[in-house]
């Protein structure tokens, strides 16, 4: 069978199984998710425990979670198209089928503090950015890496009351650096999951659905403060899609990250308002052209290593009914810089969004947000491509792009389902200014059953 008709007929399946739970649990009242712990002592918790469409599994799942086993299936669709700018008009498709199972090694007579993770992606679809539009900030956030893989394979250990925890194995650097809750509300890859300006100068950073072998503690000084610090494989050709995850090699440089961070309020029994604050630096050893040589008339010349450093925060500024109220009003932004200019194509990256939970009061666990993803070129990449258009009149400048987004994400069945109307307008695509601005509609879905 091929595989486009292999991906039709999981989206038929996915679908029918939507559409015969709701069916069949439409007159059940929700019930609380099994081992969830309640977040009523804290405010604005964006990262609230979700529902399951499919309820108990009949029983299965609060079996496997009184084991020692927590499944995790969720299935994310974005569709999206640019009925003007791009360089073509055009609506596409791209899909996300996450499978995670995670250990607690402690109900299994293993270690106290220990757990073992195990995750799969199958990712099928097209990019409206690569394809129709042309910009570098991708407008889907589950298109990369399209194809079935293993993604995670690590042990996790907490020590001394958890102040202390040490992760290892096939892990992505994503996962726990440069990372805001707030940034998973967006669909603009810009925003979600990590401030993607770091992805254009460390070809060893790595974001999910791709992991590598790598290593990090986490060392928390204070109850509001943490230490942290990650080596990382840094050969970014270990996630191309022939390998599916499996290749499971050490040969790359070393990528390393840091980052400290601090959290105002949040913890039991404090009434102000969340703020989270985070800066880090990186370094990765890879081989890099430097683009001050390009298009000279001889071969480039080449250097290793590049760094940068960041900053990201987020910080609720209002907040909506009493103290222990989930909803309310904040603000998030980032600024990475990676100085060098003759390797870095991305020298300068900012992100800055506002983001409502619970607007309404009926619909308490809705969330909405408006944000600016903005990135600058490398003066030296300029350069470059200006002596290269000397040859070649198609090449152009990239100068900097631009996208802005408004989204808002409807929960239903006690979470474990939502639809996310989606609107952004990108600036500038592919950073030339020979694309024009396009705007971009659609929707994006997503199931936890």
């Amino acid at each position: 069978m091929s595989a486009p008709r292999i991906h039709r007929r999981v989206a038929v399946t996915v679908q029918a199984i939507l559409i015969s739970a709701v069916i069949a649990h439409a007159e059940e009242t929700p019930k609380a998710p099994t081992g969830t712990r309640s977040f009523a002592d804290t405010s604005f918790q964006l990262g609230l425990p979700r529902g399951h469409l499919l309820g108990d599994w009949h029983g299965a799942r609060t079996w496997l979670e009184d084991h020692g086993v927590t499944p995790t299936v969720t299935f994310v669709t974005d569709a999206l198209g640019n009925p003007t700018g791009g360089q073509r008009q055009g609506f596409r498709g791209a899909n996300d089928l996450g499978v995670d199972l995670r250990f607690d090694l402690e109900k299994v007579s293993g270690p106290a503090g220990g757990s073992f993770e195990v995750s799969f992606s199958e990712r099928f679809g097209a990019s409206l950015s690569e394809e129709d539009i042309g910009n570098v900030f991708t407008v889907q956030q589950v298109f990369g890496g399209q194809t079935y893989r293993i993604v995670d394979v690590a042990y996790q250990q907490k020590l001394l009351d958890s102040r202390i925890e040490l992760r290892v194995g096939r892990i992505a650097a994503g996962d726990d650096f440069l990372v805001s809750p707030y940034n998973y509300v967006f669909v603009q890859t810009g925003f979600d999951g990590n401030p993607v300006g770091v992805f254009f100068n460390a070809p060893g950073m790595t974001a999910y659905p791709n992991a590598t072998w790598g290593g990090l503690v986490k060392g928390k000084p204070t109850e509001r403060t943490y230490l942290m610090g990650g080596l990382y494989n840094g050969d970014p050709s270990i996630r191309e899609n022939k390998h599916h995850g499996a290749d499971w090699s050490l040969d790359g440089p070393l990528f390393a990250i840091g980052e400290v961070g601090y959290q105002s309020n949040g913890l039991p029994g404090d009434q102000g308002l969340i703020g989270n604050y985070k800066a880090g630096f990186w370094y990765d050893d890879s081989r890099y052209t430097d683009f001050s040589t390009v298009a000279r008339g001889g071969a480039p010349d080449g250097s290793r290593g590049n760094w940068g450093f960041y900053g990201l925060f987020d910080q609720v500024l209002v907040r909506f009914g009493g103290p222990s109220s989930n909803r309310g009003f904040g603000v998030t932004g980032s600024v990475l810089v990676s100085p060098d200019q003759s390797v870095s194509q991305m020298p300068f990256f900012a992100t800055a969004g506002f983001v409502v939970r619970g607007l309404f009061p009926s619909r308490a666990t809705d969330v909405g947000g408006v944000g600016v993803v903005y990135g600058r070129f490398s003066e030296d990449l300029q350069d470059s491509q200006r002596r290269a258009r000397q040859s070649d009149p198609t090449v152009g400048t990239q100068r900097d792009e631009t996208a802005v987004e408004l989204t808002y994400r409807f929960r239903f069945r006690g979470d474990s389902l939502y639809l996310q109307p989606d609107l952004q307008y990108i600036i500038r695509p592919g950073g030339t200014g020979r694309i024009a601005d396009a705007f971009v509609v659609g929707f994006e879905a997503g199931i936890n059953f």
